[in-house]
């Protein structure tokens, strides 16, 4: 008798494989300066680069954190994609490339002189 439907230990693997490659990181850029972070890592924000890089979303990425702290400087941005990004990237042969944004502000610099 055949079997109409795919037997279970060819089904669990797939699946397995499936669901680790759409929740993995594909590659993580991580830039660390000799600054040390003043802050936790911000909310990761996604910057889509459309026309292989002629034309971005958002064109500049602002860091209200750091701003009012008066800092100068960064001490760490990570860029994140996952399968996902990548496989929109493949599939629209670089038109449109996502990629998630974190970063983490320097400390302020310390106050000199007296009170």
């Amino acid at each position: 008798m055949p079997k109409q439907y795919p037997s279970f230990k060819k089904i669990v693997p797939l699946c397995l494989v499936s669901v680790t490659l759409v929740f993995s990181n594909c590659y993580t850029y991580r830039v660390a300066t000799h600054a040390q972070p003043g802050t936790e890592a911000s909310k990761a924000i996604t910057a889509h680069s459309f026309f292989w890089g002629l034309a971005k979303k958002p064109k500049e990425i602002h860091t209200p954190v750091c701003d009012s702290l008066g800092v100068l400087g960064m001490a760490e941005v990570t860029m994140k994609t996952n399968f996902g990004y990548a496989l929109i990237t493949v599939a629209t042969l670089g038109i449109w490339s996502p990629v998630k944004v974190q970063w983490k502000c320097s400390k302020p610099c310390r106050k000199t002189g007296t009170l």
